[in-house]
């Protein structure tokens, strides 16, 4: 599967004007999408993100790191 992520920004909000497009190829299971989650919003700046996590309906959890 492939992940596309876009993120706009205005540079009234955000300071400039402009786009982030964050594409991801291959996803095929929950630590791929966490993984492109987790690059997805660091590109977008929010740099802090380390990584991202499901909750599985059983209630384990899933994070993006290998």
């Amino acid at each position: 599967m492939q992940v596309k992520m876009i993120f706009t920004s205005e540079s009234e909000a955000d300071g400039f004007q402009g786009s982030t497009t964050v594409v991801r190829d291959n996803v095929d299971d929950l630590y791929g999408l966490g993984r492109a989650f987790a690059d997805a919003a660091r590109a977008a700046g929010y740099t802090y993100v380390e990584d991202v996590g499901f909750e599985k309906d059983d209630g384990s959890m899933v994070f993006g790191d290998f």
